[in-house]
């Protein structure tokens, strides 16, 4: 191999390392830009106007349904993460089944809404969040206080997106009388130890870095 030749092969290969190293600079660019334009938070406002939140709980007689209304909900979350904070809080008084009598021995002797006039969910992780997919089931996990008392608890929402409009919706169990609120059992009516909760939530996503 004379010099020449060896000159023109030492520049192909300097050439090829240069080209790679450049490709792999322009890659981290690329990867280091994406990374600063995703939103490294989203935040979650719930619209208490829209949001349902639903109760069924049935005994040997009857089966009876009601709802409670949302005071507030706000939840803020890294989606790279998932770690998450913000709360979730629900108006106890104004629970309601159509029945006056029955809602107020609900309010006064189960919930006793005077000493806990509000429930609330604080979440503190939210996983399986795809911000590219439209329908998807997200696990938000945290801790529900309720008539005093704190459990842990994890949601399993579905969520959807339309109109700039989220929606989530989810079907949960809560073991009231296990969690220490009175059993409304009389004799020959006894009633399920747990309540079926089903939530409709309705809000707008907002990102910030």
């Amino acid at each position: 191999m004379n010099g020449s030749h060896t000159l023109r092969v030492h520049a192909l290969v300097s050439g090829a390392i240069v080209d790679a190293i450049a490709m792999v600079l322009l890659l981290c660019g690329d990867a280091a830009i994406a990374q600063q334009a995703a939103p490294q938070r989203l935040h979650l406002h719930l619209d208490p106007a829209a949001t349902e939140v639903h109760f069924t709980l049935k005994d040997t007689v009857h089966t009876v349904h009601g709802g409670f209304h949302l005071s507030s909900g706000e939840i803020d979350f890294n989606p790279q993460t998932g770690e998450a904070h913000g709360q979730i809080a629900v108006d106890t008084g104004s629970g309601a089944s159509g029945n006056d009598s029955r809602d107020g021995r609900m309010k006064r002797e189960f919930l006793e809404v005077m000493k806990f006039p509000v429930a609330t969910f604080e979440p503190q992780n939210v996983s399986g969040y795809n911000p590219s997919l439209d329908g998807q089931q997200i696990a938000v996990s945290g801790t529900l206080t309720l008539h005093g008392a704190s459990h842990a608890l994890t949601m399993n929402f579905q969520v959807s997106t339309a109109g700039g409009l989220t929606m989530a919706t989810t079907h949960f169990l809560i073991p009231y009388v296990a969690w220490g609120i009175k059993d409304p059992s009389v004799p020959f009516i006894h009633a399920e130890k747990e309540v079926a909760m089903d939530i409709v939530a309705k809000g707008t996503f907002s990102a910030g870095n």
